[in-house]
């Protein structure tokens, strides 16, 4: 891992550092905030959902204690009934159902199941049949206490069967003779009321609200249909797990919030059932938001990051950049980078080493200028004495021997040699000035080995005047003579030419038939590791080719092919310059 963190550059660093951090801190309060948000949604639903089931329960409560009141106002009538004549009560009771839609039949049984009061024209059932059904039968017993029976088919009459919720209460009445005795009061009800309060209760988009008796059985469901034909099913038993309350379950496979609440004078409960998708169908719109503005966040984030990493590292770029030329040579540029202070002292600093290296760089080159002078010096300070004294002791001879052309023609050719050599202190020669001094070399050569070579200078038109460094020829043409030709039998042969490679390259073509030499020496001598020869009598092929390359460049120097028995052949390559203007000379 750290091995991959420093491939990084420090403006990808910064970035990732700065994203990272931002993109964890944003996640960290959007999943609080989902969270609390969460909380806050969930807890409203509750709220909302059990506030609605209670205003369902207070309006059912509203429609029981109005069927109380009726059932108050018909008790009150049976008790007149020896007062006020039958048929006035039963218009009476016939006037209520008239005005409500919700009750169906209102009816005064005696203890023995006859009817007494009815708004029906219809005819009862037996008296043995009425006694015998639960709404009749569970009331019976204890004056006062009324029942509200669930959902049945009433069955009173043979012609309807209607299904209702029956209202039944033991009251007591006055009979036409003036007696008191105890009989039963019905009120049938159909479903039309719970109905429209169950409708009422808007708990999501597919919630709804049912009533139960005490025996968990279902009074009133909005889907009862479906429920008495098997297709759906209601989770009843954890309803009586939970008197009263609010919970939360997972049924079909929807979670559930459901609230339960017991509605007064009728022994019945209300139950709220919610999905708690619905209810969450905010916080569904909430989480998309939040992570649409997580989303614009984190790419806000990382164009801020990339653009403060990018103003932090700019300047250290420009530092590397500063360093890479500096690298490869590039010395001219002073290295000025603004930034921070750290940036700005490392700045600073490098400028001074710059600087320094700069300034040891001049000493370098003004110390190896020198040095190449001195060397260049000792170089021509190496005309071996021993050359000279062979030299003058041939001019002795010849003297003797009354040989004055070639004592003249020796005396000139060593002359001209030195004054060459001299040439004023200049380093820079033409060719014509080099190859005289060959020239000079080669005849001096010539008397002293008594014509054993013969040799040849030919110059391509138009380059006489081209500038060259001075005594790059003279080593190569010793070495042929002292390696080569010295030890041949035959005559030998020199010849040099001067010519044009390509354009701005000019070649200076040593060719001789000496005795040549073998590959092992060749490739030492070609690796350009080889000493001044040993006979000192040169300056040697590895000044001549270093002193081309230090001055001209790597791309010019000596090529060197030799075989065995055969001779050797050595080229030197310099650039081409722009011709020296020969010195005119004014006599006076």
């Amino acid at each position: 891992m750290a091995h991959k963190i420093q491939n990084l550059s420090i403006k990808t660093i910064l970035t990732i550092a700065i994203a990272v951090v931002s993109i964890s801190f944003t996640h960290i309060v959007s999943a609080i905030l989902f969270s609390e948000f969460s909380s806050t949604v969930r807890e409203n639903a509750t709220v909302s959902t059990r506030e609605i089931v209670r205003q369902v329960n207070a309006n059912l409560s509203y429609y029981i204690n109005d069927i109380l009141t009726i059932s108050g106002y018909a008790r009150d009538l049976a008790k007149q009934s020896n007062t006020i004549p039958k048929e006035e009560i039963e218009a009476k009771l016939k006037a209520i159902l008239a005005s409500r839609q919700d009750i169906v039949a209102l009816v005064l049984f005696d203890l023995e199941g006859n009817a007494v009061l009815s708004t029906s024209d219809a005819t009862f059932r037996a008296a043995e049949e009425i006694v015998k059904q639960k709404w009749f039968s569970r009331t019976v017993g204890v004056e006062g206490n009324f029942y509200f029976t669930g959902p049945h088919v009433q069955q009173l009459t043979t012609s309807a069967y209607p299904w209702v919720i029956t209202y039944s209460q033991l009251i007591s009445y006055t009979q036409s003779d003036g007696t008191t005795t105890q009989g039963l009061l019905l009120i049938d009800m159909n479903f039309s009321a719970v109905s429209e309060l169950s409708k009422s209760a808007k708990l999501g988009s597919t919630g709804y609200v049912y009533f139960i008796d005490n025996n968990n059985k279902i009074v009133y469901h909005p889907l009862q249909q479906l429920i008495n034909s098997n297709i759906i099913n209601e989770d009843l038993d954890a309803v009586a797990d939970h008197i009263f309350g609010t919970y939360t379950n997972t049924f079909e496979g929807r979670e559930r919030l459901v609230i339960i609440d017991t509605v007064n004078n009728a022994r019945w409960r209300i139950v709220g059932v919610a999905f708690m998708d619905e209810l969450m169908s905010g916080l569904n719109q909430f989480t998309t938001v939040m992570a649409i503005i997580l989303l614009l966040c984190i790419i806000i984030t990382i164009f801020l990051a990339r653009a403060v990493s990018e103003r932090i590292s700019r300047p250290i770029k420009e530092l590397e950049r500063l360093m890479m030329a500096v690298e490869k040579g590039d010395f001219s540029e002073p290295p000025t980078v603004g930034g921070n202070l750290e940036v700005l002292a490392l700045s600073q600093s490098f400028a001074l080493m710059i600087l320094r290296i700069r300034q040891l760089m001049d000493d370098i080159v003004k110390s190896q200028e020198l040095k190449r002078k001195f060397e260049l010096d000792a170089l021509q300070a190496k005309i071996n004495p021993h050359f000279l004294y062979n030299t003058l002791d041939s001019v002795v001879w010849m003297a003797e021997q009354n040989d004055t052309e070639g004592v003249i023609r020796m005396i000139t050719a060593l002359a001209k040699l030195f004054r060459i050599s001299i040439s004023k202190g200049h380093e820079i020669i033409t060719l014509a000035e080099e190859l005289e001094h060959v020239r000079n070399y080669l005849i001096i050569q010539q008397i002293r080995y008594r014509d054993k070579f013969a040799f040849t200078i030919k110059v391509e038109e138009g380059l006489e005047q081209c500038p060259t460094i001075k005594l790059i020829v003279q080593p190569i043409v010793e070495n042929a003579i002292y390696h080569g030709i010295k030890y041949l039998q035959e005559m030998g042969h020199i010849n040099i030419s001067v010519y044009r490679r390509k354009p701005g390259a000019i070649v200076l073509e040593i060719r001789d038939n000496g005795v040549g030499m073998d590959e092992e020496k060749l490739d030492k001598i070609l690796s350009f590791t080889g000493q001044v020869s040993p006979s000192g009598n040169g300056i040697g092929v590895r000044n001549v080719h270093q002193r081309v390359q230090l001055y001209y460049g790597s791309d010019f120097g000596l090529e060197i092919s030799s075989e065995l028995d055969e001779g050797t052949l050595v080229r030197i390559v310099i650039p081409e310059g722009n011709p020296i203007p020969p010195i005119k000379v004014v006599k006076k």
